[in-house]
């Protein structure tokens, strides 16, 4: 549970912390970005599985279609490219260090969830083998 509740007070920090008025190119497209990848993980995953805590529930359905063709876990790309957009908005050092806390705190949360998957499903360590974890084609297999 405390993986939640450091990600979610990361994410508020940068939420409210952002400074709109220096919104630029770059950070409308990050927004964009993580819109488009946040909204296909939800398309593509089955509503009996949608957990905010790293945890499987008993239906719970090993999902390899779509975007998580390519990204284990694209609900967190879509986390740190909008909580990247925000925070290039307040080079405030808080903000970077936030940043920094929010991607090692999803790191570990979904190490957990990955120790779970594999326990659970013998075809993930295959699947881990083949797909990155936040990024396409980087990071594959364990870290």
């Amino acid at each position: 549970m405390i993986y939640v509740v450091v990600q979610f007070g990361c994410i508020v920090y940068l939420i409210f912390n952002a400074q709109f008025a220096h919104f630029n190119a770059l950070t409308y497209l990050l927004i964009s970005i993580a819109t488009v990848i946040g909204l296909s993980a939800v398309i593509n995953m089955k509503p009996s599985n949608l957990n905010i805590s790293p945890a499987l529930k008993k239906q719970h359905q090993l999902v390899t279609n779509g975007i998580y063709h390519w990204i284990r876990h694209p609900m967190y790309t879509s986390v740190l490219l909008l909580c990247l957009a925000f925070s290039l908005t307040n080079m405030h050092y808080l903000a970077q260090l936030t940043l920094l806390v929010l991607w090692i705190d999803l790191i570990l949360k979904s190490n957990l969830e990955e120790k779970l998957l594999t326990q659970r499903f013998d075809t993930y360590q295959d699947y881990k083998n083949k797909t990155g974890r936040f990024i396409p084609y980087l990071c594959k297999g364990p870290y």
